[in-house]
Order: C-alpha cells, then sequence, then structure tokens
C-alpha cells in the first residue's frame, strides 16, 4: 500500500539513522579505552553514556533539519557525502556548545573525533545502502505495487506515465478502468469497462486505486465513489489542486501526485503496522503457552464426544480480501463443507455437539485462532472475518460493506463487545460499528475492546 510503505520506509530510515550515533560512538569508545591501541585512561562511564544520549538527541535534531529522513531526499542526493558532512558538522557544533559548559569531566578527544568520523562513514553508507535497497526491489517482480487506474483518458494516461518513470513510486499500473463513456485506445496495459470494476481485485490483484478524474468530471464523482466502496482495497482521487496547494490530513503527496483518501485507513500509519503486529506477536505468543493445558482439556472433550477431527478449518476473509484459513475447535458434528461454507450457525442449531455449545457459549472455541493472529493473517482486535460465500453476497447489499477489510480481521472486536454476535443481529449495524473502529483506532482502543471482551464478552447471550 502507498502511504502506509512511505511512512514505513521513512520510519525505519529515521530509526537507522538515530541509531548511528550509539553505534559510531559505542565503536570510539572500544577502539581508545578497550582495544590496548592506546594507553589506558580513568574514564567515567556514565558522564560518557550522558554524552552519547545528548549526541543522538543533537543528531536526530540535524536529520530532521537537512531532511535525511525521507525518501524524496535520499533519492536526490548523489553522494550523500556533501548533506552527511554538513548534518555531522552541526551535530559537533551542538555537542561543543553544550559541554564548553560541561566542566567536570574532560572527555577523550580521540573518542570524540573517532565517534565523529564514524558517524560521518556510516551515515554515507546508510544513504546508500537505502538507495540500493529502493533500486533493487524496483526490479523485483514484487517491488512495485499494483495500481488500477479509475479513468482511461489522458488524464489518467498522464498519471500512469509519472508513475512508471519515478523510481521512487515503486508502482505500476495493472489496469485502466474506462468511465462510462470513455473509449480508451493505445493503452499498453488492459482495459476494464465499468461494469467490471470488480476485476482490479478479483483478477489482477491491485493493491489500491487510484481515481483520475480531469476537472471536467468531478460531477461524476458520487456516481464513481458509490462503486468504488465495494472494493476491498484502498482507493485514492487524484487531485488537480495546482501548485502550492496542499491538505496534510487527508491529502498527500504521492511522489508529486496529490491523493486524497476517501476514508480513513488505520493500516497506512505505523502505530498500527508495527505496534499492533507487536502486540499481536506478544498476546497470542502469550495466550497460546499459557493455554496450552485448557487446551489439550478441549481437544479430549471433543475426541471423547463425537466423530471427527479436533479443529474446524474454514476459509475467511482478511485484510485487502486476501483469503486465508481459519481454525476454531469443532463445536459441530461433521458436515460437509459446502452446508458449513454456505449456511450460518441459528439458534438452538441441531449440528452443535453438546460440547461445541458449551464450547460456543463460552468463545473457547475461538482459541485457536490466536494460531492466525501469530501467522499474521488476523489480529487480537478487528472486525470479524467473514465467509467468502457471504462476503461476495454482502459486498453489493450493503454499502461500505467491503471497508471493513481495510484492516486485518479480529478474534473480538467493537461489534462484538456490543453484543453483535450471531448471525440473528443486524449486519448493517455491525457494519456500522466495525467502521467506528476503523475511524476512531488506538492502542488504548483495542485494549479496551479486550478488558471488555475479559470482563463481559466472553459469556453472553448473543453467542450460540
Amino acid at each position: 500500500m502507498t502511504r502506509r510503505t512511505i511512512n514505513l520506509l521513512q520510519f525505519w530510515l529515521t530509526l537507522a539513522f538515530v541509531a548511528l550515533p550509539g553505534l559510531s560512538f559505542w565503536l570510539a569508545w572500544y577502539v581508545r579505552f578497550q582495544s590496548g591501541l592506546f594507553p589506558p585512561a580513568n574514564v567515567h562511564s556514565r558522564a560518557y553514556f550522558v554524552f552519547a544520549v545528548l549526541i543522538t538527541a543533537f543528531w536526530a535534531f540535524a536529520v530532521e533539519r537537512l531532511g535525511l529522513n525521507r525518501i524524496s531526499t535520499i533519492l536526490a542526493l548523489r553522494t550523500g557525502i556533501n548533506t552527511a558532512a554538513r548534518a555531522c558538522g552541526l551535530c559537533a557544533l551542538l555537542a561543543l556548545s553544550v559541554f564548553f559548559f560541561y566542566r567536570s569531566v574532560i572527555f577523550g578527544r580521540l573518542f570524540v573525533v573517532f565517534g565523529l568520523v564514524l558517524l560521518f562513514v556510516f551515515s554515507v553508507l546508510l544513504i546508500h545502502i537505502f538507495r540500493r535497497i529502493l533500486y533493487t526491489t524496483d526490479t523485483m517482480p514484487s517491488g512495485r505495487f499494483s495500481i488500477a487506474i479509475v479513468g482511461a483518458d489522458q488524464h489518467g494516461i498522464t498519471i500512469a506515465k509519472h508513475l512508471g518513470s519515478s523510481d521512487a513510486a515503486r508502482s505500476r499500473v495493472a489496469c485502466f478502468v474506462a468511465l462510462p463513456g470513455q473509449t480508451p485506445s493505445n493503452m499498453n496495459v488492459p482495459v476494464l469497462p465499468w461494469e467490471r470494476l470488480q476485476d482490479v481485485t478479483d483478477v489482477f490483484h491491485c493493491s489500491e486505486v487510484f481515481i483520475c478524474l480531469a476537472p471536467d468530471q468531478i460531477g461524476q464523482s458520487q456516481h464513481i465513489l458509490k462503486d468504488v466502496q465495494h472494493l476491498c482495497v484502498p482507493a485514492r482521487m487524484v487531485m488537480d489542486l495546482g501548485e502550492g496547494v496542499f491538505v496534510p490530513d487527508r491529502v498527500f503527496d504521492y511522489y508529486g501526485i496529490p491523493l486524497l483518501d476517501l476514508r480513513p485507513y488505520p493500516v497506512d500509519t505505523i502505530g498500527y503496522y508495527v505496534g499492533k503486529r507487536a502486540f499481536d506477536i506478544l498476546f497470542s505468543s502469550c495466550a497460546l503457552l499459557l493455554g496450552l493445558p485448557l487446551f489439550a482439556g478441549i481437544a479430549l472433550a471433543i475426541k471423547l464426544t463425537s466423530k471427527g477431527p479436533v479443529f474446524f478449518a474454514q476459509e475467511r476473509v482478511s485484510l485487502n480480501g486476501r483469503k486465508f484459513t481459519m481454525i476454531k475447535f469443532r463445536s459441530m458434528y461433521s458436515q460437509s463443507r459446502r452446508l458449513s461454507d454456505q449456511n450460518h450457525t441459528m439458534r438452538s442449531d441441531s449440528r452443535i455437539t453438546p460440547v461445541g455449545r458449551f464450547l460456543r457459549r463460552t468463545s473457547l472455541d475461538e482459541i485457536p485462532q490466536f494460531w492466525n493472529v501469530l501467522c499474521g493473517d488476523m489480529s487480537v482486535v478487528g472486525p470479524r472475518p467473514e465467509l467468502t460465500f457471504f462476503v461476495q453476497k454482502f459486498r453489493n447489499e450493503i454499502p461500505w460493506y467491503m471497508a471493513r477489510h481495510n484492516v486485518k480481521p479480529g478474534i473480538t472486536g467493537w461489534a462484538q463487545v456490543n453484543g453483535l454476535r450471531g448471525s440473528d443481529t443486524c449486519i448493517r449495524t455491525r457494519v456500522e460499528y466495525d467502521l467506528q473502529y476503523m475511524q476512531n483506532w488506538s492502542f488504548y482502543f483495542d485494549i479496551r475492546i479486550i478488558a471488555m471482551t475479559l470482563v463481559s464478552g466472553l459469556i453472553a447471550n448473543s453467542a450460540y
């Protein structure tokens, strides 16, 4: 995904630059005081640690000031030597200004010089390594994102050419979608009629959709957005705002192309992509390890009371419409795959075993899904994953239904802790709660939902 990728790359680039002073001055410490190459000296370790922390803070300021943590800056540099030297010089100037008044400890000159030299060398190396990584991934088959462009006219072709000529964009146009009334020609990629809009994900597996409307076509936007809402990938509108017009909240610059987010996408943020994933791995690992005795007891009860496997696997739909196999403890008598995949469980369903009824009532049948979380197909908190059959059914019946696939599905969710569990609850209302979760996502919100699940959500009247 374009915006998430930009944020993620700049996050790792910033993190790498901020880590350089620690590495540089640790090596300088080793060479000066522990390698035996120089006469021994009495050092105040705590003071040197404070020195390293302050140098890191000054370096972070210099990097931000000169834009070294921005992808556009890195790609625009030729050698990076001049910019890296300026950053080191600014960092050294700030450090000398502060430590001029700190007289209680005299820092080793060789230590300071070695550290700054290494900082300069490492920063130049990092610039070239990062540039090489970007250029290498561009040449790989999976290195560029597949994008569909809605609008098969000269305006759309111009955007496609811009993306194709940009080394930084890391995107390729997989197909165009012609708007009603457009008769495209001389296209070197497939052009879909408007009636086949869903093929951009079902056939071409595009990661995002760019809607390119010329100024005289803006009047069609409402009709276009009404149909685009049924896609399960982010849709962004190319904005012809003119020079110097930029709104950083919902509009962001994608390597020279202003894009408007049509709805909020939490997965674009570093907090969601990195922080939420780290929490999911930690939480699911603890749940699986601590729950082993309980798992063994449940497995034994299932085996002793009904024929069939302990686990039940079923295809569900995850982030951006990707299909995955969700696992649960089997709570029903063995049945055909077609019957289970096309029928929701009903209250007092005769297919449910006695043990299965208890498991479903207490939500213990969902515990194996922590393995799906660990594998990255699900999250601990998110909209509940739906059967593929019902996704195809609801996508055209319920407005914004497919928007819930712009985040990973969860074991528990905002709709579930508000009592919307089971097939007899209103699908439209569940979707509204899922959209509320997406629009207001935060780490605190996830913790709140988990707490509500543990306190009151495990045993609910709507669970059966």
